[in-house]
């Protein structure tokens, strides 16, 4: 079989499936489009880890695994709100689901490309060799934006859009976040809605009301958020801003609402489970606030995306509630890259539930009330950035 082109052979590759059979069969057809490097992984966490610590070329990953709820479109996800993915990486999505709900969720994602299993050798080929052009003749904006030059990265997308070169819907979602992110909310606004009037894309529409909450109108936000989820209830990163307006307004209430029905969507979201969990515990309900951040603690105590504050919440809502739960059932790992702050932070946690426990007994005056929040009135308790993408 030939190589796909001149630099496959120099890529990196990483296969995540369940399933060892298929594992092994797209490990071999990768090889033999000339892949000399290329890792497995059978747990889509396992293959965040490595993610997170690696860079990898071409990522071919399972949309379901078993036992677990926690989906290769969320680790997809995961991976883009933190910035973890290179703009250069290939991702191709593999699923056994041919609805049109799941192939319109792959389009929504920023995903390079996805694939029907059973797949032949030669539709993985096609699909890889696309992908790959794509990257190569956008190459210029993705190399401006890792040199932190968004200006004439924005510049280059909005050129591709506005003479609609090849790949220009792609330029142009990309063009339009930068310039959020160069504080132009008036134009990536205007860009959003001539791509929503050109093609009826959620994204587009959360790119219109993103705009709009930094233009300083978050009422008009909301509205253009509320009509999004009434007609995409499973696209979560809608109700990522939603809970963004909501806190930004003081209405917590409202947003501990928005976070729970993000966490339905996306069972396994590390940063959503601790949004939910943070404000649940300055809410007072120190029950939910404990199952959402043992929940994340379970699944992202080692990951990049982990905020050790949740673990602080997370020892004090244990407290409160005389139940060590997740802080003396987790054991943690040495072998993982970056463990020892994680161990540390793991460890003066126990130390800090055991010092409570100590002065609560020696001086039985003194209440150890740790996280009085904004169920007391305490509005500036909140400490987590609700301002970032979930």
């Amino acid at each position: 079989m030939t190589q796909l082109d001149p630099g496959i052979a120099d890529c990196r590759a990483l296969v995540v499936d369940g399933n060892p059979t298929s594992r092994s069969t797209i490990v071999a057809q990768l090889r033999d489009y000339g892949v000399v490097e290329v890792a497995q992984a059978n747990r889509p966490t396992d293959a965040r880890r490595m993610l997170e610590f690696r860079e990898f070329d071409i990522v071919l990953c399972e949309q379901r695994f078993p036992d677990t709820t926690y989906s290769g479109q969320e680790l997809l996800d995961d991976l883009r709100r933190a910035q973890l993915l290179p703009f250069g990486t290939v991702f191709v999505m593999l699923t056994g689901e041919a609805s049109y709900a799941q192939v319109a969720e792959a389009a929504e994602s920023a995903l390079d490309s996805y694939m029907l299993k059973p797949h032949t050798a030669s539709a993985l080929g096609q699909r890889l060799k696309h992908a790959r052009h794509r990257k190569k003749v956008l190459s210029p904006i993705f190399e401006a934006i890792e040199a932190g030059e968004f200006e004439t990265a924005a510049k280059l997308c909005l050129e591709r859009y506005s003479t609609k070169q090849h790949y220009w819907l792609y330029a142009a979602r990309i063009g339009a976040e930068l310039l959020l992110r160069l504080e132009r909310p008036a134009e990536a606004q205007k860009l959003f809605k001539s791509i929503l009037d050109a093609q009826a894309l959620p994204w587009a529409k959360l790119g219109v009301a993103r705009a709009e909450l930094d233009s300083g109108q978050p009422n008009a936000a909301m509205m253009t958020l509320e009509s999004l989820s009434a007609e995409q209830p499973g696209f979560a990163d809608a109700y990522d801003v939603m809970g963004r307006i909501h806190v930004e307004q003081g209405n917590f209430e409202q947003a501990l609402a928005v976070y729970r029905q993000a966490c339905e969507v996306t069972p396994s979201s590390i940063a959503r489970l601790q949004k939910r969990g943070m404000l649940a515990f300055y809410m007072g309900e120190k029950e939910e606030a404990a199952k959402a951040l043992d929940r994340a603690t379970l699944l992202g105590l080692s990951s990049k995306m982990f905020d050790h504050q949740s673990l602080m919440l997370l020892t004090f809502a244990r407290y409160q509630m005389r139940d060590t739960g997740v802080l003396c059932s987790l054991n943690v790992s040495t072998d993982i890259p970056g463990i020892d702050q994680t161990g540390a932070a793991m460890l003066a946690c126990q130390e800090i539930f055991q010092l409570l426990e100590f002065f609560e007994n020696r001086f039985p005056v003194i209440r150890c009330d740790a996280g009085a929040g904004i169920a007391d009135g305490n509005h500036d308790a909140v400490m987590f950035d609700f301002t970032g993408q979930a």
